[in-house]
């Protein structure tokens, strides 16, 4: 993947989530990334297309809690944790379809997965995150990181 790649899918995973969930991302330095959660819930989508890959989204269950909730008109402590799970993979499926959009146009077709979201601790998720594409952002609070790669 190249730099640009990465760029695009930042741009991309902020614009989705001021659309969809009503939130405001911002982009974590470089030299200072978020520290990872002790829990977390690790979403990933797998594509095959003109591009092959898995695209992830790792965050707190109150970032996913807050998504729905802003998706729901209610407040975070009335959601459930699969009405938070649901929202965080619609965000990533979202996120994935406007991300190969912006790279491929319209014209390729993309064989998209269903968006599965596990629940990783601090270990799990330096172990999924090490070697991929990623970036981090500072959302409400709380820290949410994407990933590209195989």
């Amino acid at each position: 993947m190249s730099t640009d790649s990465i760029t695009v899918l930042a741009k991309v995973t902020v614009e989705i989530l001021e659309r969809f969930a009503f939130l405001l991302g911002d982009p974590a330095e470089a030299e200072a990334p978020p520290a990872l959660p002790a829990a977390a819930w690790l979403a990933t989508l797998q594509f095959a297309g003109p591009r092959r890959g898995t695209l992830g989204l790792a965050t707190t269950p109150a970032l996913a809690r807050q998504m729905a909730a802003n998706l729901f008109g209610r407040e975070p402590g009335e959601i459930s944790d699969e009405e938070a799970v649901d929202a965080l993979k619609e965000l990533l499926n979202v996120t994935c379809g406007d991300y190969l959009h912006e790279l491929e146009g319209n014209e390729p077709l993309y064989d998209l997965a269903a968006p599965a979201v596990l629940p990783a601790d601090r270990d799990a998720l330096r172990a999924r995150l090490a070697g991929r594409e990623q970036f981090a952002l500072n959302v409400e609070g709380q820290p949410l990181f994407v990933f590209v790669g195989d």
